[in-house]
């Protein structure tokens, strides 16, 4: 029988046949209100009220009390058992009100916690529940601030559970959770531990605990039962387990404990359930990482919990696909960043075989108070208490670049760095501490930012395993710097295990380009910084393994890139649609052939005649075999699991066929020639993307804004000018989110100084929509004529021009700052009449004109 099927069925004849305890969901039909609001509506829990308005124009969402409330008929037979409320999360302050008393209180927004409310029912009649949920700043309360959304609300499961008068411990950091160790295991033999609390009532002077082994084919391999008398509370088992099934990503097969807590009388007044697994690891500094005595490079991804439009408030099956599709693309191992995450995850990393790396929100930095320090402790017993059954967790962290905002603050003294070290060095020490006394059987590790501080403040030698969170070739120079970084900390460092815990750029699935820059945000650039860096550890046997950062593009309100608010360094989009880093992924790490064709989101190519289309196949065998149109077929080694194909295609659609071993992938493709897009103009706009080059695509309109080019005799393209970067490294404009629009790459990108635009079309009747922004946030909103010599700007904050069409002047004066405002989206429309060619003229008056896009259309 399948194991989890058993387990399904046991717990279905378990909880309703003895009806030992009851666990079942309270989700639906909450009336919710902000306290600053005096109107309320239904809502149904998983819940949180920053799904929309953490990505608004301004993303300043609410940050604030949340109330919750709802009558919950309570039977009279309830009168005999105990009660609990029981929450898998909620951020991040929360208190629990029944018929208008306090029944309980809990700190911190990513672990479960659970109260006894027994006292507080009134049975056989409906109950008033009030749940207050605050995510409020709180000095006190971790994490202080970082680069994700911290979503208010009860945004996992609610549940009531219900159990005898005597009951195994429920409240307490553990939340219900009862210890299985696994101290010693072996291919001959595993030691287990199984260890809890019960609560006994006064009327159970006696009570046994009956606990029973199930091995991964459901047969019982350890049955055993233990009395205790009325003032004992506390139980344990000790027993081995010889030839065990070990638990591997190859092979997640799972053990199953079950325990009844029994009466005198023995009735069962209890019960609890778990899957544990058999498996030993450790960490060499020199040979990697070692499950069950063999090598294994760990290779996954981090993963955030939220979702588009859902923001954090997900139900399990989005939880469970995210896990499966991580799997998939041939990950053995995840970083759950930057906090627990739902039950359901480590309950699929067991089952599918996903290594974890868990850790708890201590991020970014660090509050200098008793209560501070005792609150992340707190989280982080929490966190191991309440997961440490789970044979997927092999570390446990505890801290990610504690000191990125201290390097980067400019105002905070000599003193105070000084004391901002050394009380993040004290927690550190608090929290290593804490985690060693609960579970010396898995390795401690924090995440650290490439600076030398983590080094000289004696930070990075408390945990046993350091993960560098390195981004050479986004946010330093040069992809090449990455595999000496690495060499040079192993070198100073030899007896230090390390990890790569994050990496990569972000990228845009709208922009696709075949010659890819440092932060140009195109999906081409991705796959050549994660190639580089696959490539870089996998020849560094000392490197633990690698978690690409981020498995989805996830919410972040401060971020200013290509779409605001987003974080979008992610493998998958934040709807879960795949990049096509993804399926590179899946090829170089899948064990089965695969194949795949880049450019999901690159099918319209816009070509000149005599060029050829350069298309990537990615594949894990040795040749790629490319069938094009069914007619002719070519043939393409492969390197790095990609091969590359150049094609002299013709004008018009074709369908492709790339075969790979067992497997075969289709995609059609578009191909334009730019010299016929004048002559074919009566059918179809001409879109350019001024300043850039890569092309653009608006995902609501399907519109292609094509990348720019130079001007040539019959043809179009600009003259003059040069792409305006704000950073010499970096190809991307400006990074400024663009207010009034959706497509902001459209407008980060432009061509400064530019002196005309041209097009040899046809005579006829055209539109002409030019689009612009203003990228300097300093730029002087003075108009011309308030310009006086005592007052006037530089040309560098100063930019007032004249755009002439064909010798016509149709903008006088134009200042983008006063006019429009800074950062702010400009189109402007013109109808014109053209003989022969139009001509687009950019005249400066003070600094230089800019331009990030045109559109011709024949009308």
């Amino acid at each position: 029988m399948n194991h989890k099927a058993f387990l399904f069925i046991f717990l279905f004849a378990f909880s309703f046949c003895n009806a030992q305890r009851l666990v079942k969901t309270i989700n639906p039909g909450w009336d919710f209100r902000l306290e600053k609001d005096s109107v309320s509506e239904i809502v149904n829990i998983p819940h949180t009220w920053n799904a929309k308005d953490a990505f608004e124009e301004d993303r300043k969402y609410y940050r604030g009390k949340g109330i919750y409330s709802k009558e919950i008929f309570i039977p009279e037979a309830y009168q005999e058992k105990s009660v609990f409320i029981h929450f898998e999360g909620a951020n991040q302050l929360t208190r629990v009100f029944i018929n208008g008393k306090k029944a309980g209180e809990h700190i911190g927004g990513y672990t479960g916690f659970a109260f006894d409310i027994s006292d507080f029912l009134k049975f056989g009649k409906a109950n008033e529940f009030r749940i207050e949920v605050d995510n409020s700043f709180n000095e006190d309360i971790p994490p202080l601030e970082a680069d994700f959304n911290f979503y208010g609300g009860i945004y996992r499961d609610l549940e009531l559970i219900i159990t005898g008068k005597s009951h195994f411990k429920i409240e307490g950091n553990a939340a219900g959770n009862l210890l299985i160790r696994t101290p010693k295991v072996s291919e001959k033999v595993a030691s287990v531990y199984f260890e809890g609390e019960f609560i006994p009532h006064s009327e159970d002077k006696n009570l046994s605990v009956e606990v029973e082994i199930s091995d991964p084919q459901g047969k019982i391999v350890h049955k055993e039962v233990k009395t205790f008398k009325y003032k004992r509370t506390q139980f344990s088992f000790n027993f081995n387990i010889e030839n065990p099934v070990l638990w591997s990503p190859n092979s997640p097969d799972l053990y199953l404990l079950k325990a009844n807590l029994k009466n005198k009388k023995g009735e069962i007044v209890d019960s609890f359930i778990s899957n544990f697994g058999c498996r030993w690891f450790r960490a060499d500094p020199e040979k990697g990482f070692f499950l069950n005595g063999k090598p294994i490079k760990l290779i996954g991804a981090n993963r955030h919990q939220d979702f588009e439009d859902l923001g954090n408030a997900l139900p399990n099956f989005i939880h469970r696909k995210d896990y499966k599709m991580i799997k998939d693309m041939g990950s053995n191992f995840v970083r759950l960043a930057h906090y627990p995450q739902d039950p359901e995850v480590y309950r699929m990393c067991d089952e599918l075989g996903l290594l974890v790396w868990t850790e708890v929100p201590i991020i970014n930095d660090v509050t200098a108070s008793d209560t501070y320090h005792q609150n992340a402790v707190n989280m982080q017993r929490e966190q191991i208490l309440q997961l440490y059954n789970h044979p997927s967790i092999v570390f446990w962290g505890y801290m990610n670049e504690i000191f990125i905002r201290l390097v980067f603050n400019r105002e905070m003294t000599e003193a105070e760095k000084s004391a901002k070290i050394e009380t993040s060095v004290e927690l550190a020490k608090k929290l290593e501490a804490a985690t060693k006394a609960l579970d010396t059987s898995r390795l401690t590790v924090m995440a650290l930012h490439e600076n030398e501080l983590y080094n000289t403040s004696g930070i990075a030698d408390i945990p046993d395993v350091i993960g560098w969170n390195l981004y050479f070739g986004w946010y330093s120079p040069g992809l090449e710097n990455f595999g000496k970084f690495l060499d040079k900390q192993h070198q100073k460092y030899p007896n230090r295990p390390l990890i790569i815990s994050e990496y990569g750029p972000g990228s845009d699935s709208r922009i696709q380009t075949n010659d890819p820059k440092p932060w140009d945000f195109s999906e081409a650039y991705q796959l050549k910084s994660h190639l580089s860096y696959i490539n870089q550890v996998m020849e560094r046997p000392y490197v633990l393994g690698m978690t690409a950062w981020n498995f989805a593009d996830f919410g972040s309100s401060g971020r200013q890139d290509t779409r605001p608010g987003i974080n979008q360094k992610g493998l998958v989009n934040f709807n879960r649609k795949p990049k096509d880093i993804y399926y590179y992924y899946k090829t170089r790490f899948s064990e089965n052939d695969f194949v795949y064709i880049a450019g999901r989101n690159f099918q319209n190519r816009f070509i000149h005649k005599n060029d050829s289309i350069e298309l990537k196949v990615f594949a894990n065998t040795e040749n790629v075999e490319l069938n094009i149109d069914r007619k002719t077929s070519e043939t393409a080694a492969v390197n790095d699991n990609i091969a590359i194909f150049k094609l002299p295609l013709s004008e018009g659609e074709h369908r492709l066929t790339a075969k790979a071993g067992n497997s075969e992938f289709q995609r059609k493709i578009k191909v334009h020639f730019r010299e016929n897009l004048l002559q074919n103009i009566e059918n179809n706009t001409i879109n350019i993307n001024a300043g850039a080059h890569s092309d653009f695509i608006d995902e609501k309109t399907g519109e292609i804004w094509i990348s720019d080019q130079p001007y040539t005799e019959n043809s179009f393209g600009y003259i003059g000018g040069k792409d305006y970067r704000e950073s010499a490294s970096k190809f991307q404009g400006t990074a400024a989110n663009i207010k009034n629009t959706e497509n902001d790459p459209l407008f980060q990108t432009m061509r400064e100084g530019i002196k005309a635009y041209k097009f040899n079309t046809k005579p006829g009747k055209y539109k002409i929509s030019l689009f612009f922004t203003e990228p300097n946030r300093s730029a002087s909103k003075e108009t011309l004529y308030n310009l006086s010599n005592e007052s006037r700007g530089s040309t560098e904050d100063t930019r007032i021009f004249n755009i002439s069409i064909n010798g016509r002047k149709v903008e006088r004066n134009l200042n983008l700052a006063a006019q429009y405002g800074i950062l702010q989206a400009v189109e402007i429309d013109y109808e014109i009449w053209s003989d022969n060619g139009i001509s687009i003229e950019f005249d400066p008056v003070e600094g230089q004109p800019v331009l990030s896009g045109i559109r011709l259309e024949r009308l």
